[in-house]
């Protein structure tokens, strides 16, 4: 995928391209932003200028640890297939890239993502590479949440944070793969085209239609919250979550502001009752809180969360009306 092509990307890449051509820049890059926005395409166009080499990392998106073999001065680090963790073992083995001699002459990269994944004492390991690092080194963190790296690490790296594109450059982005329509995906999930183009439109239409199932299950007490919770897999929790934030937001916006949006047909019928706003509200910060969980890596019993999220709307959603 070619960078030009991401406008909110350029910014921050023509911040960075000349400095690291020249090897005028920090040893440590942390890359940080939402997932599905680039930043793997951003770190890697970032490689390249500092490799003085082209296209043999831009073949797609996809993370895949035998990325590293692309070039002999280039590693790309990410957790092990089947693991969600990066362990000392690989930081370990990184260190001893970075100390051999260039392949080229020119220098040596490493990619870690995400650097979150990290093990502690794999994050032990990388400090002691970024308080003396080989010379003519890049090492490139990528992360969605800085708050989950050791205040050591971040303080020797130099921070660059992608905000997501607009809707418009969403929108054009996406329309070059097809001529769907991405508006309620894009509604749903936010500007995060790459995440929405690698998983696919009919990946979200259908998580769309199963979700409101499962709602309108709930709310006619068909299906309990204990089983919708064991029915949502915990790698789609993030993508579940974020589809009943904006369908409880919807159901505001149709109580407040008297706009119809896209909602559940069970939803769709609270509007003709008395819908309690400041409940709604309440919701919403639960399920802000329980997806900021999901950010941070907590360990907690995800079955039991969301089985008491999903209470309010069981029994014809009636949590969420007044004298309900």
């Amino acid at each position: 995928m070619n960078i030009e092509q991401m406008p909110w990307l350029m910014t921050c890449y023509n911040e960075l391209s000349e400095s690291i051509k020249k090897h005028n820049n920090s040893h440590a890059i942390l890359i940080n932003g939402e997932k599905g926005i680039g930043r793997n395409i951003l770190a890697k166009n970032l490689a390249q200028d500092y490799l003085n080499i082209s296209d043999f990392l831009n073949n797609g998106t996809t993370n895949s640890i035998e990325e590293e073999s692309f070039h002999p001065d280039f590693k790309f680090i990410i957790p092990e297939e089947g693991k969600l963790n990066i362990s000392i073992e690989k930081i370990r083995s990184t260190k001893s890239f970075l100390q051999l001699t260039s392949h080229q002459g020119i220098g040596k990269v490493v990619i870690i993502h995400p650097a979150e994944s990290m093990t502690y004492p794999a994050m032990n390991s990388l400090l002691k590479i970024l308080e003396e690092p080989p010379e003519d080194t890049l090492i490139i963190l990528i992360s969605e949440s800085i708050k989950k790296l050791p205040q050591t690490i971040i303080s020797r790296t130099q921070i660059q944070k992608i905000k997501n594109p607009s809707l418009k450059e969403s929108t054009n982005w996406l329309s070059g793969y097809g001529e769907e329509s991405w508006d309620d995906a894009l509604n749903i999930f936010g500007c995060r085209p790459i995440l929405l183009q690698e998983l696919g439109h009919d990946y979200f239409n259908s998580k769309i239609k199963a979700i409101s199932e499962d709602i309108n299950s709930l709310a006619l007490r068909n299906t309990k919250p204990s089983q919708v919770a064991n029915s949502w897999k915990s790698e789609e929790l993030d993508v579940n979550l974020s589809i009943l934030y904006k369908w409880i937001s919807n159901l505001i916006d149709g109580n407040l502001l008297n706009i119809k949006k896209s909602m559940p047909s069970s939803f769709e019928k609270l509007l003709q009752s008395d819908v309690d706003t400041e409940h709604c509200f309440q919701y919403l910060n639960e399920i802000a809180t329980i997806r900021q969980y999901l950010l941070n890596g907590k360990a907690l019993n995800w079955n039991l969360q969301i089985s008491n999220l999903l209470v309010p709307i069981y029994s014809d959603a009636k949590g969420l009306i007044k004298n309900g």
